[in-house]
């Protein structure tokens, strides 16, 4: 669904920042909890740190996908740019993708960390590292367009100037 503003609802552009915001913070702390749930499945006593954000964090961000699907079905969002219908068809893969991919990553770190299996980690760090993939490509097909295309994509998700 399209709507008739060039831009993202406030909520969703707020919901965009926020989620990758968090999923940098638990990228940044995911080796050491790979060790501390490889200590934990062992027995021993995990990393603290780790142990006491990494999870929390990730349930933030599955909550926060979920609000953002729920608005983006409400809100819809705007439309892409005209006169190219590949590189619409790709955005709309790729966004998929991500949300795809943001539901699934945390489920399977809870799956991990919550019920002790280790191929859920396994499974975690892969999930984990094609979201990274997706997320590079969706910053640069961002980037194309705002400096090879100059068609003002960016601008639809950047926060409002004040």
């Amino acid at each position: 669904m399209t709507h008739d503003s060039p831009r993202y609802a406030t909520i969703q552009i707020a919901l965009h920042w926020g989620i990758f915001l968090l999923f940098a913070l638990n990228y940044i702390v995911s080796d050491d909890m790979g060790r501390a749930l490889r200590t934990k499945l062992e027995g021993g006593d995990p990393d603290q740190f780790a142990a006491l954000t990494h999870p929390p964090v990730g349930l933030a961000i599955l909550a926060l996908t979920l609000i953002r699907i729920a608005v983006r079905l409400r809100l819809g969002a705007p439309a892409l740019p005209p006169g190219k219908p590949l590189l619409n068809k790709l955005a709309h893969l790729g966004h998929g993708a991500l949300y795809l991919l943001l539901l699934a990553v945390p489920l399977s770190g809870m799956a991990a960390w919550g019920a002790g299996i280790r191929e859920a980690g396994d499974v975690h760090e892969l999930l984990v590292t094609l979201t990274v993939l997706v997320i590079v490509g969706h910053a640069l097909a961002a980037l194309y367009h705002q400096l090879v295309l100059k068609d003002g994509l960016m601008d639809r998700i950047r926060p409002a100037r004040r």
